[in-house]
């Protein structure tokens, strides 16, 4: 079976989770605890799920996929394009931050929080840089309050009405979607 880490955004849980455990049944799906706060740096944040991979003891060929949410796709996003291209095969980001977002305003002590805002030096550097050996699939939304406009839009994107910024992950459409990039080869 095809392992998947699930990684969610600010403030998130494993909860978050739920739905996409159960309708991704052709899928391992574990999930990448750490510290959702965003006390530390995305860049710390990157170097544990590299850690975390490389614990799941996968052959040497084996690879992993990656669901992630909103600042999960954000530390994935920086995991797969400067700590390791080797070991995932596909990203799916939903509703991340890639041009920025507001909240980092109101979580002006939390590193991670402020490495999300507009402009910043890591958001620039992620544009700057291209996955040239994973497969990545970006859904975002114009309307979404936390990720506003074209802020969400990253690799191989498709628009989504769904604006709930929240709950998408609860959302079955995304998930579907997202299956259907998952499974094909």
């Amino acid at each position: 079976m095809r392992k998947l880490i699930f990684i969610t955004g600010m403030n998130g849980s494993e909860k978050d989770m739920f739905l996409v455990r159960k309708m991704l049944k052709n899928f391992e799906v574990i999930y990448f605890p750490y510290d959702t706060t965003l006390r530390k740096s995305i860049t710390e944040y990157a170097l544990q799920l590299k850690s975390f991979i490389n614990n799941l003891n996968l052959t040497r060929k084996e690879k992993v996929s990656i669901f992630s949410l909103s600042a999960g796709g954000i530390i994935a996003s920086y995991y797969t394009k400067f700590l390791d291209k080797k070991r995932v095969n596909k990203l799916v980001t939903v509703c991340s931050p890639f041009g920025g977002s507001w909240i980092r305003i109101f979580f002006r002590k939390r590193r991670g929080a402020q490495e999300l805002g507009p402009n910043s030096i890591l958001l620039k550097r992620l544009a700057n840089k291209k996955n040239k050996f994973i497969k990545e699939f970006n859904l975002w939304c114009f309307l979404d309050p936390l990720v506003p406009g074209t802020s969400g839009k990253g690799d191989n994107s498709k628009h989504t009405l769904f604006f709930l910024h929240w709950v998408i992950q609860f959302w079955p459409p995304i998930i579907l979607r997202a299956k259907d990039f998952l499974e094909e080869d």
